[in-house]
Protein backbone atom coordinates (compact mmCIF):
# COMPACT_ATOMS: atom_id res chain seq x y z
CA UNK A 1 0.00 0.00 0.00
CA UNK A 2 2.75 2.43 0.95
CA UNK A 3 4.56 2.18 -2.36
CA UNK A 4 1.41 2.71 -4.43
CA UNK A 5 -1.21 5.44 -4.51
CA UNK A 6 -3.84 4.73 -1.88
CA UNK A 7 -7.31 4.16 -3.42
CA UNK A 8 -8.75 6.88 -1.19
CA UNK A 9 -6.17 9.34 -2.55
CA UNK A 10 -6.97 8.31 -6.12
CA UNK A 11 -10.67 8.89 -5.46
CA UNK A 12 -9.91 12.31 -4.00
CA UNK A 13 -7.80 13.24 -7.04
CA UNK A 14 -10.60 12.10 -9.35
CA UNK A 15 -13.11 14.11 -7.33
CA UNK A 16 -10.99 17.28 -7.62
CA UNK A 17 -10.54 16.79 -11.37
CA UNK A 18 -14.29 16.38 -11.67
CA UNK A 19 -14.70 19.93 -10.34
CA UNK A 20 -12.46 21.36 -13.10
CA UNK A 21 -13.53 21.73 -16.72
CA UNK A 22 -10.78 20.20 -18.86
CA UNK A 23 -12.75 20.57 -22.11
CA UNK A 24 -12.25 22.79 -25.16
CA UNK A 25 -14.92 22.96 -27.84
CA UNK A 26 -13.78 22.98 -31.46
CA UNK A 27 -16.54 24.85 -33.26
CA UNK A 28 -16.92 27.12 -36.28
CA UNK A 29 -17.64 27.13 -39.96
CA UNK A 30 -18.93 24.22 -41.99
CA UNK A 31 -16.16 22.30 -43.81
CA UNK A 32 -13.45 24.29 -42.03
CA UNK A 33 -11.54 21.12 -41.24
CA UNK A 34 -12.45 20.93 -37.54
CA UNK A 35 -12.29 17.15 -37.31
CA UNK A 36 -8.99 16.98 -39.20
CA UNK A 37 -7.60 19.68 -36.91
CA UNK A 38 -8.61 17.71 -33.83
CA UNK A 39 -6.85 14.60 -35.14
CA UNK A 40 -3.73 16.66 -35.85
CA UNK A 41 -3.80 18.13 -32.33
CA UNK A 42 -4.50 14.87 -30.50
CA UNK A 43 -2.19 12.70 -32.53
CA UNK A 44 -5.10 10.55 -33.58
CA UNK A 45 -6.22 9.69 -30.04
CA UNK A 46 -9.56 7.87 -30.10
CA UNK A 47 -12.71 9.66 -29.11
CA UNK A 48 -13.85 9.04 -25.54
CA UNK A 49 -17.49 10.10 -25.61
CA UNK A 50 -20.29 10.81 -28.03
CA UNK A 51 -23.75 12.32 -27.60
CA UNK A 52 -26.15 11.50 -30.37
CA UNK A 53 -29.51 12.87 -29.20
CA UNK A 54 -30.44 16.53 -29.74
CA UNK A 55 -26.76 17.47 -29.65
CA UNK A 56 -26.29 15.79 -33.04
CA UNK A 57 -23.00 13.98 -32.63
CA UNK A 58 -20.76 16.08 -30.41
CA UNK A 59 -17.79 13.78 -29.86
CA UNK A 60 -15.04 14.14 -27.28
CA UNK A 61 -11.39 13.38 -28.07
CA UNK A 62 -8.72 12.90 -25.44
CA UNK A 63 -6.01 15.54 -25.39
CA UNK A 64 -2.97 14.78 -23.28
CA UNK A 65 -3.64 13.14 -19.93
CA UNK A 66 -6.83 14.85 -18.81
CA UNK A 67 -7.86 17.26 -21.56
CA UNK A 68 -10.73 16.75 -23.98
CA UNK A 69 -11.49 18.40 -27.32
CA UNK A 70 -15.18 18.46 -28.26
CA UNK A 71 -15.88 18.18 -31.97
CA UNK A 72 -18.90 20.40 -32.72
CA UNK A 73 -20.83 20.48 -36.00
CA UNK A 74 -20.56 23.47 -38.33
CA UNK A 75 -22.65 26.59 -37.75
CA UNK A 76 -24.97 28.20 -40.27
CA UNK A 77 -26.52 25.13 -41.89
CA UNK A 78 -30.27 24.50 -42.13
CA UNK A 79 -29.81 22.06 -39.26
CA UNK A 80 -27.72 24.43 -37.16
CA UNK A 81 -28.81 28.03 -37.35
CA UNK A 82 -27.04 30.42 -34.95
CA UNK A 83 -29.97 30.11 -32.52
CA UNK A 84 -29.71 26.31 -32.51
CA UNK A 85 -25.95 26.50 -32.20
CA UNK A 86 -26.24 28.72 -29.13
CA UNK A 87 -28.49 26.11 -27.52
CA UNK A 88 -25.90 23.46 -28.29
CA UNK A 89 -23.13 25.51 -26.68
CA UNK A 90 -25.35 26.21 -23.67
CA UNK A 91 -26.15 22.54 -23.26
CA UNK A 92 -22.46 21.63 -23.06
CA UNK A 93 -21.59 24.66 -20.89
CA UNK A 94 -18.27 25.15 -22.66
CA UNK A 95 -15.86 27.75 -21.27
CA UNK A 96 -13.24 27.72 -24.03
CA UNK A 97 -13.86 27.51 -27.78
CA UNK A 98 -11.48 27.09 -30.69
CA UNK A 99 -13.50 28.86 -33.36
CA UNK A 100 -12.33 27.60 -36.73
CA UNK A 101 -12.62 29.53 -40.00
CA UNK A 102 -11.66 28.63 -43.54
CA UNK A 103 -13.22 31.62 -45.27
CA UNK A 104 -14.43 35.16 -44.52
CA UNK A 105 -16.43 35.96 -41.39
CA UNK A 106 -20.12 35.37 -42.02
CA UNK A 107 -23.25 36.64 -40.30
CA UNK A 108 -23.80 33.28 -38.59
CA UNK A 109 -20.25 33.39 -37.20
CA UNK A 110 -20.78 36.92 -35.87
CA UNK A 111 -23.95 35.93 -34.02
CA UNK A 112 -22.34 32.91 -32.37
CA UNK A 113 -19.13 34.75 -31.46
CA UNK A 114 -21.09 37.66 -29.97
CA UNK A 115 -23.00 35.12 -27.90
CA UNK A 116 -19.75 33.54 -26.68
CA UNK A 117 -18.25 36.94 -25.84
CA UNK A 118 -21.38 37.98 -23.93
CA UNK A 119 -21.10 34.80 -21.85
CA UNK A 120 -17.40 35.48 -21.19
CA UNK A 121 -16.34 32.30 -23.00
CA UNK A 122 -12.65 32.22 -23.90
CA UNK A 123 -12.26 32.18 -27.70
CA UNK A 124 -9.19 31.13 -29.64
CA UNK A 125 -9.55 32.05 -33.31
CA UNK A 126 -8.14 29.58 -35.81
CA UNK A 127 -7.88 30.02 -39.55
CA UNK A 128 -7.61 26.56 -41.00
CA UNK A 129 -6.52 25.44 -44.46
CA UNK A 130 -3.74 28.04 -44.67
CA UNK A 131 -2.35 26.12 -47.65
CA UNK A 132 -5.50 27.12 -49.59
CA UNK A 133 -5.24 30.83 -48.71
CA UNK A 134 -4.41 32.44 -52.02
CA UNK A 135 -5.13 35.68 -53.84
CA UNK A 136 -6.58 34.90 -57.25
CA UNK A 137 -5.42 38.25 -58.61
CA UNK A 138 -1.84 37.52 -57.59
CA UNK A 139 -1.47 40.99 -56.07
CA UNK A 140 -0.89 39.81 -52.48
CA UNK A 141 1.45 37.25 -50.99
CA UNK A 142 0.36 35.01 -48.13
CA UNK A 143 1.70 37.24 -45.35
CA UNK A 144 -0.33 40.18 -46.63
CA UNK A 145 -3.40 37.96 -46.88
CA UNK A 146 -2.91 36.89 -43.25
CA UNK A 147 -2.66 40.54 -42.21
CA UNK A 148 -5.86 41.23 -44.09
CA UNK A 149 -7.64 38.38 -42.29
CA UNK A 150 -6.42 39.59 -38.91
CA UNK A 151 -7.63 43.11 -39.71
CA UNK A 152 -11.07 41.77 -40.61
CA UNK A 153 -11.19 39.86 -37.30
CA UNK A 154 -10.08 42.89 -35.30
CA UNK A 155 -12.52 45.31 -36.90
CA UNK A 156 -15.46 42.92 -36.56
CA UNK A 157 -15.06 42.08 -32.88
CA UNK A 158 -12.93 44.82 -31.27
CA UNK A 159 -15.95 46.33 -29.50
CA UNK A 160 -16.92 43.11 -27.73
CA UNK A 161 -13.62 41.24 -27.19
CA UNK A 162 -10.77 42.78 -25.22
CA UNK A 163 -8.22 40.02 -25.85
CA UNK A 164 -5.81 40.51 -28.79
CA UNK A 165 -7.72 39.64 -31.94
CA UNK A 166 -5.69 37.56 -34.34
CA UNK A 167 -5.84 34.14 -35.89
CA UNK A 168 -3.78 31.06 -35.36
CA UNK A 169 -3.10 30.22 -39.02
CA UNK A 170 -2.78 26.48 -39.48
CA UNK A 171 -2.65 23.85 -42.16
CA UNK A 172 -3.32 20.23 -41.34
CA UNK A 173 -2.12 19.35 -44.82
CA UNK A 174 1.48 20.51 -44.30
CA UNK A 175 1.51 20.89 -40.48
CA UNK A 176 2.02 24.66 -40.47
CA UNK A 177 0.99 26.32 -37.21
CA UNK A 178 -0.11 23.10 -35.47
CA UNK A 179 2.73 23.13 -32.91
CA UNK A 180 2.13 26.80 -32.06
CA UNK A 181 -1.58 26.15 -31.53
CA UNK A 182 -0.73 23.14 -29.38
CA UNK A 183 1.46 25.35 -27.20
CA UNK A 184 -1.50 27.62 -26.48
CA UNK A 185 -3.76 24.67 -25.72
CA UNK A 186 -1.08 23.14 -23.49
CA UNK A 187 -0.78 26.42 -21.59
CA UNK A 188 -4.55 26.42 -21.05
CA UNK A 189 -4.52 22.90 -19.67
CA UNK A 190 -1.45 23.75 -17.56
CA UNK A 191 -3.57 26.46 -15.92
CA UNK A 192 -6.15 23.77 -15.16
CA UNK A 193 -3.45 21.63 -13.56
CA UNK A 194 -2.44 24.61 -11.42
CA UNK A 195 -6.06 24.99 -10.33
CA UNK A 196 -6.07 21.27 -9.48
CA UNK A 197 -3.07 21.75 -7.18
CA UNK A 198 -4.75 24.72 -5.46
CA UNK A 199 -7.96 22.78 -4.84
CA UNK A 200 -5.95 19.81 -3.62
CA UNK A 201 -4.69 21.99 -0.76
CA UNK A 202 -8.06 23.62 -0.10
CA UNK A 203 -9.79 22.29 3.05
CA UNK A 204 -13.19 23.06 1.54
CA UNK A 205 -12.70 20.48 -1.22
CA UNK A 206 -11.25 18.02 1.29
CA UNK A 207 -14.36 18.29 3.47
CA UNK A 208 -16.75 18.17 0.52
CA UNK A 209 -15.10 14.98 -0.73
CA UNK A 210 -15.45 13.26 2.66
CA UNK A 211 -19.06 14.45 2.92
CA UNK A 212 -19.75 12.98 -0.50
CA UNK A 213 -18.17 9.68 0.55
CA UNK A 214 -20.39 9.63 3.64
CA UNK A 215 -23.50 10.50 1.65
CA UNK A 216 -22.75 7.74 -0.86
CA UNK A 217 -22.29 5.30 2.01
CA UNK A 218 -25.64 6.43 3.42
CA UNK A 219 -27.38 5.34 0.23
CA UNK A 220 -25.88 1.88 0.74
CA UNK A 221 -26.63 1.59 4.45
CA UNK A 222 -30.18 2.87 4.81
CA UNK A 223 -31.59 -0.15 3.00
CA UNK A 224 -33.62 -3.24 3.98
CA UNK A 225 -30.55 -5.40 3.33
CA UNK A 226 -28.42 -3.44 5.77
CA UNK A 227 -31.23 -3.42 8.31
CA UNK A 228 -31.21 -7.23 8.14
CA UNK A 229 -27.48 -7.21 8.94
CA UNK A 230 -28.16 -5.02 11.99
CA UNK A 231 -31.05 -7.14 13.24
CA UNK A 232 -29.06 -10.36 12.82
CA UNK A 233 -25.95 -8.82 14.46
CA UNK A 234 -23.80 -9.50 11.40
CA UNK A 235 -21.09 -7.17 12.64
CA UNK A 236 -18.31 -8.60 10.45
CA UNK A 237 -20.37 -8.01 7.31
CA UNK A 238 -21.10 -4.43 8.43
CA UNK A 239 -17.38 -3.84 9.01
CA UNK A 240 -16.46 -5.28 5.61
CA UNK A 241 -19.05 -3.12 3.84
CA UNK A 242 -17.95 0.08 5.60
CA UNK A 243 -14.19 -0.53 5.44
CA UNK A 244 -14.50 -1.46 1.76
CA UNK A 245 -16.32 1.79 1.02
CA UNK A 246 -13.50 3.84 2.56
CA UNK A 247 -10.71 1.50 1.33
CA UNK A 248 -9.42 1.08 4.89
CA UNK A 249 -7.68 -1.86 6.57
CA UNK A 250 -5.41 -2.70 9.50
CA UNK A 251 -2.41 -1.28 7.70
CA UNK A 252 -4.17 2.07 7.35
CA UNK A 253 -4.95 2.07 11.06
CA UNK A 254 -1.28 1.46 11.84
CA UNK A 255 -0.32 4.19 9.35
CA UNK A 256 -2.02 6.81 11.55
CA UNK A 257 -1.11 5.13 14.85
CA UNK A 258 -4.46 3.71 15.92
CA UNK A 259 -6.27 0.37 16.04
CA UNK A 260 -9.04 -0.61 13.65
CA UNK A 261 -12.50 0.36 15.00
CA UNK A 262 -14.85 -2.54 15.79
CA UNK A 263 -18.65 -2.46 15.78
CA UNK A 264 -18.97 -4.65 18.88
CA UNK A 265 -17.01 -2.18 21.02
CA UNK A 266 -19.32 0.67 20.06
CA UNK A 267 -22.43 -1.49 20.62
CA UNK A 268 -21.23 -2.35 24.14
CA UNK A 269 -20.63 1.35 24.86
CA UNK A 270 -24.16 2.13 23.64
CA UNK A 271 -25.60 -0.56 25.93
CA UNK A 272 -23.92 1.06 28.93
CA UNK A 273 -25.23 4.48 27.88
CA UNK A 274 -28.73 3.06 27.57
CA UNK A 275 -28.62 1.59 31.08
CA UNK A 276 -27.73 5.00 32.51
CA UNK A 277 -30.31 6.92 30.44
CA UNK A 278 -33.11 4.46 31.04
CA UNK A 279 -35.68 6.03 28.68
CA UNK A 280 -34.92 4.78 25.17
CA UNK A 281 -37.76 6.71 23.57
CA UNK A 282 -36.14 10.01 24.50
CA UNK A 283 -32.98 8.82 22.76
CA UNK A 284 -34.61 8.37 19.33
CA UNK A 285 -34.11 12.05 18.47
CA UNK A 286 -30.37 12.12 19.27
CA UNK A 287 -29.95 8.79 17.47
CA UNK A 288 -31.62 10.18 14.34
CA UNK A 289 -29.42 13.27 14.51
CA UNK A 290 -26.31 11.10 14.87
CA UNK A 291 -27.13 8.97 11.82
CA UNK A 292 -28.17 11.88 9.57
CA UNK A 293 -25.06 13.84 10.57
CA UNK A 294 -22.67 10.93 10.00
CA UNK A 295 -24.17 9.95 6.65
CA UNK A 296 -25.02 13.48 5.43
CA UNK A 297 -28.57 12.43 4.53
CA UNK A 298 -32.04 13.84 5.19
CA UNK A 299 -33.49 13.19 8.65
CA UNK A 300 -36.77 11.98 7.13
CA UNK A 301 -34.96 9.06 5.46
CA UNK A 302 -33.23 8.23 8.74
CA UNK A 303 -36.45 8.40 10.78
CA UNK A 304 -38.13 5.97 8.38
CA UNK A 305 -35.18 3.58 8.66
CA UNK A 306 -34.98 3.82 12.47
CA UNK A 307 -38.70 3.40 13.13
CA UNK A 308 -38.88 0.47 10.72
CA UNK A 309 -35.99 -1.23 12.52
CA UNK A 310 -37.50 -0.57 15.96
CA UNK A 311 -40.84 -1.86 14.73
CA UNK A 312 -39.35 -5.25 13.89
CA UNK A 313 -37.38 -5.84 17.08
CA UNK A 314 -38.34 -3.21 19.67
CA UNK A 315 -36.54 -0.11 20.88
CA UNK A 316 -34.70 -1.61 23.86
CA UNK A 317 -33.31 -4.48 21.81
CA UNK A 318 -32.24 -2.56 18.72
CA UNK A 319 -31.26 0.86 20.09
CA UNK A 320 -27.75 -0.11 21.33
CA UNK A 321 -27.03 -1.93 18.09
CA UNK A 322 -28.18 0.96 15.89
CA UNK A 323 -26.28 3.51 17.92
CA UNK A 324 -23.17 1.35 18.09
CA UNK A 325 -23.18 0.64 14.34
CA UNK A 326 -23.42 4.29 13.38
CA UNK A 327 -20.90 5.42 16.01
CA UNK A 328 -18.62 2.89 14.35
CA UNK A 329 -19.39 4.37 10.91
CA UNK A 330 -18.53 7.82 12.26
CA UNK A 331 -15.21 6.49 13.59
CA UNK A 332 -14.45 4.99 10.16
CA UNK A 333 -15.36 8.28 8.51
CA UNK A 334 -12.96 10.13 10.83
CA UNK A 335 -10.28 7.52 10.20
CA UNK A 336 -10.67 7.97 6.43
CA UNK A 337 -10.10 11.71 6.88
CA UNK A 338 -6.93 11.13 8.91
CA UNK A 339 -5.55 8.55 6.48
CA UNK A 340 -6.26 10.77 3.47
CA UNK A 341 -4.78 13.85 5.17
CA UNK A 342 -1.56 12.03 6.10
CA UNK A 343 -1.09 10.56 2.62
CA UNK A 344 -1.63 13.98 1.05
CA UNK A 345 0.76 15.62 3.47
CA UNK A 346 3.48 13.05 2.70
CA UNK A 347 2.87 13.61 -1.02
CA UNK A 348 3.06 17.39 -0.54
CA UNK A 349 -0.56 17.83 -1.59
CA UNK A 350 -1.94 19.21 1.69
CA UNK A 351 -0.45 21.41 4.36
Amino acid sequence: MMTQQHPLVEEFYDYIRGTIDYRIAVAGQVDAGKSALIHALTGGDPHISTETDATRDVAGYRYGRYGELLDFPGVGTTEFSPAQYKKLLKKHKVKHVLYVFSSKIREADEKVIRFLAKNKTKITFVYSKLDALIDVSGAYDRELLKQEKNSELHVTFKKIIKDPLKYHFVSVKDGTGIDTLKEEIDAYFDSKDEEFQKRLRNSRYFDKFLNKKSSTLGARLLTPGFKDLILSREFKAIEQKTAGHFHLDEEDAGFIGMSMPRVKEFVNQAKDTGKVAGNYRKMIGPLTTLISTVLKVRKLNVITFVLSTFGEAGIRTVYPVLRGVFEYVRAMNDMAGEVLAKHLKEAGGRS
